[in-house]
């Protein structure tokens, strides 16, 4: 556990065990009112010979200031984060949901910076249900109304740690990273990602339907896609050892 001293505040991050010559990074970025905690059965078993990184997003867990308006502002804050740490390459980011629009703009903005990118119930426009964006600028969002994003297969405790954490967050957070995801459109610049691509998507997944994934799929040069059965919209918690397994031949496969 650590932090590092960004242009936007102090940014928490936590690490898994690697050894001393990593013959790479992985930067785990979570999604919409989350923490790195969303990454905890990655951090936990980790990804043989690479270094693991998952951090707090500015105003989210551990982390100083306040949540960004925007992925390209995310983006921005990641490529900070990269630098100051001085991974080593190659340098694959893995987002969740709104973590994954971050990756996707990092890789446009910044592509000299990034190797590769695992993108997790992700798409290229992110469009948010208007009734959910103005209960939650009101402050009378109910979030167990977010179980819907987790398949029938998830256990009934986890979903249940989970929406209590997504509680903890305060609405106008919520409201601030749902709207950056609902302004996110990239849908006309996909052609101009040149490194090689992981999708993955839980074919239960109502938050971000298989459909959104496809059309990724269609329009990124080098990609690949995974469905993991069984799995709604959280697959690295819903499905941990499917996700990992996944993400493990991608590293095989593009970065022997």
């Amino acid at each position: 556990m650590a932090y590092a001293e960004l242009k936007n505040g102090r940014v928490f991050f936590q690490t898994a065990a690697a050894p001393s010559a990593a013959q790479g990074s992985l930067v785990f970025v979570h999604g919409a009112g989350g923490t790195h905690q969303k990454w905890a059965g990655q951090l936990e078993e980790g990804m043989e010979g690479w270094l693991v990184a998952a951090l707090d997003l500015p105003g989210h867990g551990a982390s100083s200031g306040s949540a960004l308006e925007s992925a390209a502002a995310y983006a921005d804050t990641l490529v900070d984060f990269i630098k100051q740490s001085a991974m080593p390459r190659p340098l694959i980011l893995v987002g969740h949901s709104m973590g994954a629009i971050i990756v996707l703009q990092t890789a446009l903005n910044y592509p000299d910076r990034v190797d590769g990118l695992v993108l997790i119930g992700a798409g290229a426009r992110m469009p948010v249900n208007p009734q959910m964006l103005e209960q939650l600028a009101k402050g009378t969002f109910d979030t167990g109304f977010l179980k819907i994003a987790y398949g029938p297969e998830a256990p009934a405790e986890l979903v249940q740690a989970e929406l209590e954490r997504m509680a903890q967050a305060s609405q106008q957070q919520l409201f601030i990273d749902f709207n950056a995801c609902n302004n996110f459109d990239v849908s006309g610049r996909l052609g101009e990602i040149g490194v090689p691509v992981l999708i993955l998507v839980g074919d239960k997944d109502k938050m971000t339907p298989l459909k959104a994934s496809q059309y990724l799929d269609e329009n990124i040069k080098h990609s690949a896609l995974h469905m993991i059965n069984g799995s709604g919209h959280h697959p690295m918690l819903e499905k941990k050892a499917e996700t990992n397994q996944a993400i493990r031949q991608f590293l095989q496969a593009q970065f022997k």
